[in-house]
């Protein structure tokens, strides 16, 4: 809305000034009723002129010869001493420069006996939009009404105005009438969901007028209050399933930077997610400091989930106990068999080892038979162990042992001496010990590592 009307002002002050004029036949005295002629609705400015004849009686006439139209423009009569009322019209003709415009123009009275007399009258040339002012009065973040205020500026009276507001902050349609210079107050309900997402400062409120058939519009500034606020709220449940959530509301309206802090130790780390990234992490001694930062917007917030998932160590626990249990029981052996040998010295001086098969079950096995090869140019000492051999194949060079059955956890040690008549230098390889046992109904087989001997003399 323009605002520019402060030019009225000199105008109707200029014009309230009851000034006299006074001529040898004439004295006039000027009052203004209403100082601004709206060019657009054709309405004049008003002004009441009270003249007093101090000659002879005469006819008078009123008029104006610089672009403005002075109504009633009819002769009248005066005798001597007497006095007339006449409320004057003035329509002006000209263009305007500005909107509002401040004119100063003479009119003249001219009498058909005492000849033509000058006077000057001011007034303001305007359109219709410039004839109301509305400013709307400071709100915040807490207001929930805006007040709006509508002056009639003009002088003018309107029986019916239909003044539709919209703004960032509500819209709302006033329906009233006002009197010449009358003012009023209009509450509009605030959109708060709107509100709350917008920064403080500058706003502009549009108004769309009609009066008296015509439609124009307007504008004015409405501030927005800074008034900052972080609303911090912060929460936390559960222990397999550890969650903590952190959120920074802005409630204020003003941009606001705001940070959150989550701290973790480094083995708890490997398993925390987070519904964000955060910013940067920090390394203290062993915790790992987690800080997330972000420019907050009116109505927005920063919104942080951290979960400790323990119920992932948890499977990967089960899961490695259950893949052991898979291994042992459908691929790792029931049966485990380690061969050793040690250098065994004789009064005749031939080269002897003694040879050691050590028997372990993992689970209950049964119908078990070992099997050993005896390398080339050995023989077998009838001296044995505790168990000596079922069997002894001399063609095959096998020897064997036949238990029936060996519990979890049970475990047997063979043993027997080979020598030879024939020195041995360097490494003596031994052959692997193999086993064939039955687990569950299924037959297994097993074999031991290879053992071998270093001899470095003769």
């Amino acid at each position: 809305m323009v605002k520019k009307l402060s030019v009225w002002c000199v105008a109707f002050s200029l014009l309230l000034i009851s000034l006299s004029l006074i001529s040898a036949n004439l004295d006039i005295q000027k009052e203004i009723i209403s100082p601004v002629a709206i060019k657009d609705l054709n309405v004049p400015a008003e002004i009441t002129l009270t003249i007093k004849n101090l000659g002879d009686s005469d006819t008078f006439r009123i008029y104006s010869l610089v672009g403005i139209d002075l109504q009633p423009n009819e002769s009248f009569s005066l005798a001597h001493d007497q006095t007339k009322i006449i409320n004057l019209d003035a329509y002006p003709s000209i263009a305007l420069k500005t909107s509002p415009d401040y004119y100063s123009f003479e009119y003249k009275i001219a009498g058909e006996k005492s000849g033509i007399q000058t006077d000057e009258l001011a007034i303001t040339l305007a359109y219709l939009k410039d004839a109301f002012n509305f400013y709307i009065e400071d709100i915040s973040p807490t207001s929930t009404k805006a007040v709006i205020h509508f002056d009639n500026r003009g002088g003018h009276e309107y029986k019916n105005i239909n003044v539709d507001f919209s703004s960032a902050f509500f819209n709302e349609i006033a329906n009233f009438s006002l009197a010449p210079f009358e003012k009023k107050t209009i509450e509009a309900d605030i959109d708060l969901n709107k509100a709350r997402e917008l920064i403080a400062g500058p706003y502009i409120v549009t108004a769309r007028i009609n009066a008296e058939g015509l439609a124009v519009s307007g504008q004015a500034v409405l501030k927005f209050q800074e008034m900052p606020g972080i609303e911090s709220t912060q929460s936390e449940e559960g222990i397999l399933l550890h969650r903590v959530e952190i959120e920074k509301a802005n409630k204020g309206n003003t941009n606001v930077d705001v940070s959150a802090v989550v701290s973790r130790n480094k083995f708890a780390s490997l398993f925390t997610t987070f519904n964000i990234e955060p910013t940067r992490k920090e390394s203290r001694g062993f915790t790992n400091v987690f800080i997330f930062e972000q420019q907050v917007s009116p109505g927005k917030s920063l919104h942080v989930i951290a979960k400790t998932n323990w119920w992932i160590l948890i499977g990967i626990i089960v899961a490695i106990i259950v893949i052991y249990y898979l291994l042992d029981k459908y691929i790792r052996n029931k049966l485990v068999l380690r061969k050793t040998v040690n250098f065994v010295r004789t009064k005749g001086g031939e080269f002897a080892l003694k040879v050691n098969i050590h028997l372990k079950a993992r689970d209950y096995v049964e119908k078990i038979k070992i099997i050993d090869r005896l390398p080339p140019m050995v023989k077998v000492f009838e001296r044995y162990g505790a168990f000596a051999p079922d069997r002894i194949d001399e063609s095959s060079r096998r020897i064997e042992w036949n238990i029936s059955a060996l519990g979890r956890g049970e475990e047997r040690t063979f043993s027997y001496i080979i020598y030879s008549k024939v020195g041995v230098m360097g490494k003596f390889e031994l052959p692997s010990v193999g086993a064939i046992y039955e687990y569950e109904g299924k037959i297994k087989e097993a074999s031991s590592n290879q053992a071998f001997f270093k001899n470095e003399q003769a």
